[in-house]
């Protein structure tokens, strides 16, 4: 069920669509953009991504 072609499209669309999050959200109440606040977030979203590819990808045996 959990293939490779899921794999990378799960991937893809959350690597993409979590940047595109965290970097709308990495903006103060001026409108400036503030890259440590987007490499904080950043950050944090690729762990979430590894830890849950990690748990989804382990074999039960």
């Amino acid at each position: 069920m959990w293939d490779t072609k899921r794999q990378i499209i799960w991937l893809v669309a959350g690597i993409s669509f979590g940047t595109f999050i965290v970097f709308m959200d990495a903006h103060n109440e001026v409108g400036q953009f503030e890259p440590a606040v987007f490499v904080f977030w950043e950050i944090i979203l690729l762990a979430i991504i590894v830890t849950l590819f990690w748990l989804y990808s382990r074999k039960n045996t």
